[in-house]
C-alpha cells in the first residue's frame, strides 16, 4: 500500500459516496486508475464494504447500554459458544474478548430502558454459559467515530 491508496482510503473514510471523478481530482489521479486502485483496495479486503451511518436518535435506537459478561468458566467451548450465540442477537452491535475480568464487553442498542430490560431477562441472561451480568449507561458520548487514523495526506501528523 503506498501513499495514493492510503490517500484513497482517506478520502472514502470523509466520504464513502465520493464520485470517482472527485476522489481521482483529491488524490492527483485520473478516473481510470483511481477507479483500478479502489478496486484493488476491495479484493485485497483494505476496504471491507460500505455502509451508511444513521443517527442512532431519529432511527430509534439511543438507549446504549454496556454489558459486562463474565462466563462461569473459561474454556475454548464456552467461549466459541457464547461467541456463536451473540452473533444472533442483532440488538448487540459490538462484543470485546477481554484481557482479564470480566470476560466480555458487549454494546447493546435498543429504543428504550423497557426494551433493554427485556432483551437483559429474555435474551442476555440466557445466553451460554453466562456466570453474570453487569450493566452500564454511559451519560454522554464524546467521541464516536468509524474512521480509521489514516495520517491525511500532505500531513505529518
Amino acid at each position: 500500500m503506498d501513499d495514493i491508496d492510503r490517500a484513497i482510503l482517506y478520502q472514502l473514510q470523509q466520504n464513502g459516496r465520493i464520485a470517482n471523478n472527485e476522489l481521482a481530482d483529491a488524490v492527483g489521479l485520473s478516473p481510470s486508475p483511481c477507479l483500478r486502485r479502489v478496486r484493488n483496495l476491495e479484493a485485497s479486503g483494505a476496504i471491507s464494504s460500505y455502509v451508511a451511518i444513521l443517527d442512532r436518535d431519529i432511527v430509534g435506537c439511543s438507549y446504549e447500554p454496556m454489558v459486562w459478561v463474565t462466563l462461569e468458566t473459561v474454556t475454548r467451548e464456552s467461549m466459541l459458544e457464547f461467541e456463536d450465540a451473540v452473533r444472533g442477537v442483532p440488538e448487540i452491535v459490538e462484543v470485546a474478548r477481554m484481557m482479564g475480568q470480566p470476560d466480555y464487553l458487549v454494546r447493546v442498542v435498543t429504543s428504550d430502558a423497557d426494551h433493554f430490560e427485556s432483551l437483559y431477562i429474555d435474551v442476555l441472561a440466557n445466553l451460554p454459559h453466562i456466570e453474570k451480568l453487569t450493566s452500564q449507561l454511559a451519560m454522554k458520548i464524546i467521541k464516536r467515530t468509524t474512521e480509521l487514523p489514516l495520517e491525511q495526506p500532505g500531513t505529518n501528523r
